[in-house]
């Protein structure tokens, strides 16, 4: 199934960060963890990962937003897949639109979206279509 693909999380909770760790593990990916987007952006540089499965709202509300524009913005990185999970869609419902127009009006730089909390059967169907379609 996995084949030993490597998956970049990058999430500041870390009780998620080893849910996510042991049902992609089920699977065969190998699995590293960043907590902030500069420890991500340090994994990223030392081994380049199949997927990246990033969370936005950690040190900054926009955080994994700003890697990810980053990645996207260089080719060294660019065709990494870059799945977003987050609970920044219930953020912006609560506190308004207006304060996230800086990310909102932007082409979102991920292959898809997950709002948290995420199904990990979900998950993992998605993990597998996007490194299935990036083998091809």
């Amino acid at each position: 199934m996995g084949s030993g693909k490597n998956i970049l999380v990058i999430e500041d909770d870390r009780d998620l960060v080893k849910s996510i760790t042991i049902i992609l593990e089920s699977r065969n990916y190998r699995v590293r963890a960043a907590y902030n987007g500069k420890e991500g952006f340090a994994e990223i540089e030392k081994e380049l990962p199949d997927m990246i499965l990033l969370d936005i709202m950690m040190t900054t509300d926009t955080e994994g937003f700003e890697l990810a524009y980053k990645l996207k913005n260089n080719p060294k990185y660019r065709a990494i897949p870059i799945v977003i999970m987050s609970s920044f869609l219930k953020k912006v419902r609560d506190e308004g639109p207006e304060k996230f127009q800086h990310v909102l009006g932007e082409d979102w730089p991920a292959s898809h979206f997950f709002e948290k909390p995420i199904e990990p059967e979900r998950l993992l169907s998605t993990v597998e279509k996007i490194l299935e379609e990036e083998g091809d």
